[in-house]
């Protein structure tokens, strides 16, 4: 891979990690197109971690609420009603993730099969491009997140382990349905991120260390790193604004038409 394929990658990877327009089809159909090496795992490591880099820069100031809140003393005399909210986000960040992990844990061979096919992946946008249609029908009725409707919104994450059902697209709109709030649905979506790219980079640390290639290839994955996470930051704020004008079912329409162009040339 050359400096210039990384930063292409880096930029598909930082565009589509938070638009829901699923960034693992995407690095799956471009990786054929520009007829680099698949599954490449140091790479793929990295330029998620830009993008963690990028969801944790955005919401600072309330994961170091959260942070505060989880490591002050459990005494009567500092607890507030803040710490309990962050407390109760910190629960649910934990309840969202686990059905992840165990989609992942159980379905391992099934992901990278769908993985190794851009037909499938091609398949999968179509999809991610209808349930994004459908949250037209969704509609706010006042719901806060609950242990229930986190669950819910926890399942929709681990279906999106498939390489083109869009993980922000499934979350977003599984809050959509549940009732709550579009805004609040995309904040919560972004928050569950977190885990969730820890934990898939925790899981392939020992492949990605023991299959860490030259200084001098690290130097261009770095590249893409950066682009990823500098672009990642921006995709957060233009999909905020647009989920904010109700514009967000306009990318159900772009994954349809990708899916079926990926269907006509693979």
């Amino acid at each position: 891979m050359g400096i210039a394929q990384s930063i292409i990658l880096g930029l598909i990877q930082g565009i589509t990690e938070f638009l829901p327009i699923s960034s693992s089809g995407h690095l799956v159909l471009t990786e054929r197109l520009l007829n680099v090496k698949a599954g490449d795992i140091v790479f793929e490591v990295m330029v998620h971690l830009g993008t963690l880099a990028a969801v944790i820069i955005y919401y600072r100031q309330e994961l170091f609420e959260i942070f505060r809140s989880l490591i002050r003393p459990f005494s009567k005399q500092i607890r507030s009603d803040t710490d309990a909210a962050n407390l109760k986000m910190a629960w649910f960040l934990v309840l969202g993730t686990i059905p992840a992990v165990l989609f992942g844990v159980f379905f391992k061979d099934i992901v990278e099969r769908a993985f190794a096919s851009p037909r499938w992946t091609s398949g999968e946008f179509i999809l991610t491009g209808i349930l994004l249609i459908s949250t037209i029908w969704a509609r706010e009725k006042g719901k806060v997140l609950n242990n229930w409707n986190t669950l819910f919104i926890g399942v929709a994450q681990a279906i999106a382990i498939m390489p083109a059902i869009s993980r922000s697209g499934s979350t977003i709109a599984a809050g959509m349905f549940s009732g709550i709030n579009k805004e609040r649905a995309a904040e919560f979506s972004f928050l569950l991120s977190i885990p969730a790219i820890i934990g898939a980079t925790v899981f392939q640390a020992p492949d990605f260390i023991k299959l860490l290639p030259h200084p001098t290839v690290i130097l261009i994955y770095l590249a893409g790193t950066i682009v990823s996470g500098v672009v990642g930051y921006l995709s957060i704020k233009i999909l905020l604004d647009i989920i904010k004008r109700g514009k967000f079912f306009y990318f159900g329409i772009y994954c349809i038409i990708l899916g079926i162009t990926g269907l006509l040339l693979f």
